[in-house]
This record gives structure tokens, sequence and C-alpha cells, in this order.
């Protein structure tokens, strides 16, 4: 894209009315049923769960209602802190070969549990796949991200926990695309269910991970300062350099415009 190309989408957007900030999703909670506190779906020992649909697989030391209440899906196990163990993968496998979920969203631990999963020889693989937040290179596991048939990566522009860079290389691993979406957290991100819209917007991320002046922070840590050190400014001044499209264009531009970005 040009400098005039570029100039002319700007002026183009500033004389647009502008929108409303984007709308976080409320919690959904869920009534106890049965001896089990919470959905039936959420219960890792109850066989007869419908097959198909969408299912995640949940962060660090979250159970699957608390999953669900973020997320809006059930959660296909219940995560553990520290290093991914040998009987978890197993565990998920099993679930998963169970379930055969349609779609899956991989949230923060969640996505290197599923590549060790996949890695081990798990025998069903879902149509499509959420990476949300995806911790897949940090200190978790070593399991390479599978090439995925269809689904994307999403990241929050004030995740101080995975660099960008990071989300954006298990995208181009994986073979999806890669949104951003303005104003989320590494823990707010799962409000957003899995949707790119309102606000979200498309980045190269090949471009992403050849980008030798976008920070990344390694496989454990924070990024310098938290939400608002040199290492988040820094992710939000080189994240501009790689919008994908003139419409994501536009989307930032509007949200610079509207001071939420």
């Amino acid at each position: 894209m040009t400098k005039d190309e570029i100039k002319r989408i700007v002026e183009q957007v500033v004389a647009e009315p502008q929108p409303a900030a984007p709308v976080r999703r409320k919690r959904r909670t869920q009534e106890p049923q049965g001896s089990f506190q919470g959905d039936p779906l959420d219960d890792p020992n109850n066989p007869n769960v419908p097959k198909g649909g969408r299912w995640g697989v949940t962060g660090m030391a979250q159970s699957p209602e608390q999953f669900r209440q973020r997320v809006g899906s059930p959660g296909l196990n219940q995560s553990l802190g520290g290093k991914i163990k040998p009987d978890e993968v197993q565990k998920l496998s099993q679930r998963i070969d169970q379930i055969q979920p349609d779609e899956i969203i991989a949230y923060s631990r969640g996505a290197p549990l599923y590549n060790s999963a996949v890695q081990a020889g798990m025998k069903w693989r879902p149509s499509s796949i959420t990476y949300m937040a995806p911790s897949s290179y940090r200190n978790w596991a070593n399991a390479a991200v599978p090439k995925a048939g269809s689904g994307k990566v999403t990241t929050g522009d004030k995740d101080s926990v995975v660099p960008m860079k990071q989300a954006a290389k298990n995208a181009v691993d994986a073979g999806v695309p890669m949104y951003v979406l303005p104003g989320f957290s590494h823990v707010g991100i799962m409000y957003s269910q899995g949707d790119v819209t309102p606000g979200g917007f498309e980045v190269d991320p090949e471009g992403i991970v050849n980008d030798p002046e976008m920070p990344d922070w390694g496989r454990s840590g924070m990024a310098a300062g938290g939400k608002d050190g040199p290492d988040m400014i820094r992710q939000a001044e080189r994240i501009k350099q790689h919008v994908k499209e003139e419409r994501a264009l536009r989307r930032l531009l509007n949200l610079i415009l509207n001071e939420n970005f």
C-alpha cells in the first residue's frame, strides 16, 4: 500500500462518523445440577455428552465451569499449572476422541496442551480451531504447532503475557489467519468468545514474525513494565506496520480516533 493510498484512507476515515467502542459480553453463569456442581457438559467423567459442537481447552488452573462462564463453551479438561504432564495429554486426547468436537478454542496454556495431544497421536482432529492468546511457545511444553484445516489466532493488544510475535508464529505454523482485538488483555480476551468483531482487525503474521523491531519477552515472564511498559508501547507501534488490508486499516484508524487502541 502506497503512502498516497494510506493518506486517502486516513482522510476518508477522519471524515466518517466514528463507531461506538466495542461492547464486551457479560459473563454467563450456570446453576448447579445433580451431584456434579455445574453443567453436566463440564463434568470430565460424564460419558453421555453429545458429539460435535464447540469445546474449549482451558487455561492454567482453570476449571471447565470457569471457561464456560467466560468463553461460553464447555471445557474439555481441568487445567493444571506448571509443565504439561503426560497424563494431562492422555486424558485430553481420550476426551477429544470421545466427543469429536467440530471446533476447538484452545486458550493460553490450552494451546500447547492441544498441540501435545496432536503430537502424541490423538486420532480426532476438529474441522476448525481458534488459538486464543496462545501460549504455544511459553514454558508449558515443547510440542510443535500442527497445521489446521481452518481456524484463526486471536490476541488482545493489551496482552502483556503472550508476546504478539509468538501469537504470530502460532498463526504461521498452524497456517491460519491472525486477528488483533484492541482493548483486550490476556484474560479479558476470553470474553470475546472467539469472535473478532466488533473492532478486531487482521494482521500479517509472517510480517510480525520477521519484524526485528517487534518485541518478544521470551518463554517466561511478562512484558517489561506491564501493560503500560516499553514492550507494550513498542508492540503497539509496530503492529500498525502489519495491518493486512484496507478494511482492517480503517478499523484501526477508527479505534485510534476513539482512543480505544
